[in-house]
């Protein structure tokens, strides 16, 4: 498995600090794990209470990372 780069983060998520991208990049997600947790964010998907899709794992981590970041 390798690790994704910064640029294939800010390629998904789009302008965000080092910071951020370091953290994303620690959850050990893949490229298409932060694809589905962006459109998460973005409130693009299905999530529980909206679908009852529970979300897990790497998705859920880059999720709340996306999220938290968001409400600063």
């Amino acid at each position: 498995m390798s690790l994704l780069t910064p640029e294939q983060v800010r390629a998904v998520i789009g302008s965000a600090d080092d910071e951020i991208v370091a953290a994303i990049i620690a959850t050990g997600a893949k490229q298409e794990d932060v694809v589905e947790a962006q459109a998460l964010a973005e409130e693009q998907a299905d999530i529980v209470g909206q679908g009852e899709r529970e979300i897990r794992g790497p998705v859920m981590e880059v999720y709340v990372i996306l999220t938290s970041r968001n409400e600063q």
